[in-house]
C-alpha cells in the first residue's frame, strides 16, 4: 500500500518491492498484508487479521510487521 510509479505497463517503487518480499513469507493459500494495508482496511467486519512475528524483508531496512488476513464469505 503506497505510492507507485507506472511506466510502460509496469509498476515500480519501494511498495512494489515490499509486496514482492511479503509474498515470499506466506505459505500456499495464505494472504499476508503489511501494516499499512491493515491500517487502511480499518474496522471492516468482513475481514479479520492476526499479527505474525515481525520479519526482515530482503533489501528493506528493519523488521516489518505483517498480518495474516482472514475473510468471511
Amino acid at each position: 500500500t503506497g505510492d507507485v510509479v507506472q511506466s510502460r505497463g509496469d509498476f515500480f517503487g519501494t511498495v512494489v518491492n515490499k509486496a514482492s518480499r511479503i509474498t515470499t513469507v506466506g505459505a500456499a493459500g495464505e494472504i499476508l498484508v503489511s501494516d499499512a494495508t491493515r491500517a487502511m482496511v480499518g474496522g471492516r467486519t468482513d475481514f479479520s487479521f492476526s499479527e505474525i512475528e515481525p520479519r526482515l524483508l530482503k533489501g528493506l531496512r528493519g523488521h516489518h510487521v505483517l498480518y495474516r488476513l482472514y475473510w468471511q464469505d
